[in-house]
């Protein structure tokens, strides 16, 4: 069994980023050379979450939106105390209502997100910096899928 694990990371601001890794996961998945596996994107940390959206800007605005209107920034009151230093109260309970991973079958040396799905990170952390994306691919074939054709 192949274990292949690819590290990204994407810029984040100061705003609710929508921030696209479907790029970063179709790299992972051809280095990785897997034919039959599955593909786990996982985001470290509480202030972010990972979903499939299909391909429209309009969409992810629209989900942004509802996620805020669920929990809304101005919730924040000062900022908490924490060991870790890290986070608003609103940004933690905006990321907990979205996963922290996902996982993508993989079948015969195809990756199955759909050809207008893409894999968006939705970032509520308020400091500007770099959110760290694992990929971890697992699964067997790889000596096949290098053999010329």
């Amino acid at each position: 069994m192949i274990h292949y694990l690819h590290k990204a990371y994407l810029n984040t601001t100061t705003e609710v980023d929508i921030l696209d890794a479907t790029h970063d996961v179709k790299r992972a998945f051809r280095d990785s050379l897997v034919l039959n596996g599955l593909l786990t994107v996982y985001l470290p940390g509480t202030v972010a979450g990972v979903v499939i959206l299909e391909n429209d800007p309009s969409l992810r605005k629209k989900f942004k939106e509802f996620i805020l209107s669920l929990v809304p920034s101005s919730l924040d009151g000062a900022r908490p105390v924490r060991k870790s230093g890290t986070g608003r109260d609103a940004g933690h309970l905006q990321a907990s209502l979205l996963h922290t991973s996902l996982s993508i079958p993989i079948k015969e040396g195809r990756l199955f997100l759909g050809p207008w799905q893409e894999v968006i990170v939705f970032d509520f952390d308020d400091k500007i910096g770099r959110r760290e994306i694992l990929i971890t691919v697992m699964g067997d074939g790889a000596e096949e899928k290098k053999k010329p054709a």
